[in-house]
């Protein structure tokens, strides 16, 4: 029972949220499970549409991989199955549609990503016409300080270790700030505002997911 409390608590966070994302002229939706926000993304993709994606424990968890591997009327740039992943990138570029996941997303309503190739960011910032970015409420931070604090302290670590890099984080637990050939932590994008109003579409998920 206490556990709905916390829900709650978060979900009133996650509604004042995407009023600034909105503001800030993302397209916002709040929902309360992963299974209602990747039925919402099934609704919303139009059968035909190539879809690319960026990669992210996020939507593996919420199965979303999983039904664009298995939707024939979806055109998947499938970058995990595809033996050129340079091509999957490119290709994704020019998608109709692009999913993917952020680092970090500000109580303000901004989008905080670091990337090691840079193809992730490069499509959330320009390419596809629709981007939806899903966002378990683990993702919620004050400010762009906090955000980059968080990659720094969690998600770079934990995506070195998912990775199989060898970089000191996965060591220490904290970003070395190190320069080897295998970082990834290259591209540092703090978005502000959507360019084109409601191009990018924020899922924000009131559970924990991703990393």
């Amino acid at each position: 029972m206490a556990k709905e409390y916390v829900k709650t608590v978060y979900r009133l966070k996650l509604e004042r949220i995407a009023k600034h994302l909105e503001g800030n002229q993302f397209a916002a939706s709040v929902f309360d499970t992963k299974e209602e926000a990747a039925a919402f993304l099934k609704q919303v993709i139009p059968p035909g549409s190539s879809v690319g994606i960026g990669g992210s424990v996020t939507l593996d968890e919420m199965g979303v991989v999983k039904w664009l591997r298995s939707d024939p009327e979806i055109r998947f740039i499938d970058r995990y199955s595809m033996p050129d992943k340079k091509q999957a990138f490119r290709e994704s570029l020019l998608a109709d549609v692009y999913l993917m996941s952020s680092n970090a997303v500000t109580m303000d309503g901004y989008l905080y990503n670091v990337d090691g190739t840079g193809n992730r960011v490069a499509a959330l910032i320009y390419g596809p016409d629709k981007v939806y970015v899903a966002c378990g409420r683990n993702k919620i931070v004050k400010d762009a300080e906090e955000a980059k604090s968080r990659v720094e302290e969690i998600a770079a670590p934990a995506n070195c270790a998912r990775l199989e890099k060898e970089n000191p984080c996965t060591k220490t637990g904290s970003c070395m700030h190190c320069s080897l050939p295998t970082t990834i932590c290259n591209q540092f994008v703090l978005s502000r505002r959507s360019g084109v109003p409601g191009r990018i579409h924020v899922l924000l998920i009131n559970e924990e997911l991703g990393l």
